[in-house]
């Protein structure tokens, strides 16, 4: 065989194969094979990324619970490293929605009357949401709010309650900081959604008494690493793909692909290159017995 069609040293095959799941084209580049590396590399990772993306990075993710499982997570964590997360989140989130943490299992991350929301307490993040007031003098307010929300814990006649203020903006314009309380509504702090519902009373004081006199509504964000690749609620999984329509779809396909694409470069990496008829060695080539000119 000329040097072109030499047979690639493989290495150790199983290492080769464990890289090439953990990221695609891996295993090829620990054997030398740098071209197929790159190939597969960009192609695999592009399309499960690309279907991350077209999905609102809402499409990887597992269900552990009874009747909740999603078997397509197990074409999708082919791809290996990118879709591993999900074990962690869905193990994270199984763990507060669990009966001892929660009151009901069937808990939607989008709401909260089971979540000690308290022992968060205090907690201060950007809000997003509208208001619905009857104001000092006695009209009412409405209108979109956007600025810093501030709550705390703070002593009362039955235990403990909560108080706060929101400052910000009503409709682009700068408004009063208002002051909140009882009753709070918070989301879960894990969830599939990158904000977290939130609602609380407002209160002004009425012939000398804190009344409340309407409530805002809105959203805080959830830190990264409390939506990456969670598991979806029954509400979260119908709310994307009223936004996302067929797209949705599509994108969950993508990362199937992507990962099944994988499990044949991880075969590659382990078995090598085929070879197939005419790369075999050719045989010399016997030379003719002279004939001896004096017989």
């Amino acid at each position: 065989m000329t040097d072109s069609q030499n047979k690639i040293e493989l290495k150790n095959p199983v290492i080769a194969a464990i890289l090439a799941f953990l990221i695609p084209g891996a295993g090829h580049f620990y054997q030398g094979r740098n071209f197929k590396a790159t190939i597969y590399c960009f192609c695999i990772l592009s399309t499960f990324f690309c279907g991350m993306a077209l999905g609102d990075w809402k499409t990887v993710y597992y269900q552990s619970q009874p009747g909740k499982r999603t078997l397509g997570y197990f074409a999708q964590v082919g791809v290996g490293l990118p879709a591993l997360p999900a074990l962690v989140q869905t193990s994270r989130y199984n763990k507060l929605v669990s009966p001892s943490n929660q009151n009901r299992n069937d808990v939607d991350s989008n709401y909260f009357e089971s979540h000690p929301y308290r022992t968060e307490m205090p907690l201060e993040a950007p809000f997003k949401g509208t208001l619905l007031d009857r104001g000092e003098d006695g009209k009412n307010i409405s209108g979109k709010l956007e600025g810093y929300i501030k709550l705390k814990t703070v002593p009362s006649d039955f235990g403990t309650a909560i108080s706060g203020t929101f400052e910000g903006t009503l409709d682009n314009k700068p408004i009063s900081a208002l002051n909140l309380s009882d009753p709070v509504g918070i989301g879960l702090p894990l969830g599939g959604d990158k904000e977290r519902v939130l609602e609380c009373a407002v209160v002004r004081e009425v012939n000398g008494r804190q009344t409340d006199t309407g409530h805002i509504e809105g959203s805080i964000p959830r830190p990264f690493l409390n939506w990456f690749e969670m598991p979806l609620s029954n509400r979260e999984l119908d709310d994307i793909n009223k936004k996302l329509g067929k797209r949705y779809e599509f994108a969950v396909v993508f990362t199937w692909i992507a990962g099944l694409l994988n499990l044949l470069v991880i075969w590659d990496a382990f078995e090598g290159p085929a070879y197939g008829k005419g790369d075999e060695e050719e045989a010399a080539p016997q030379k003719k017995p002279v004939a001896d000119p004096k017989t």
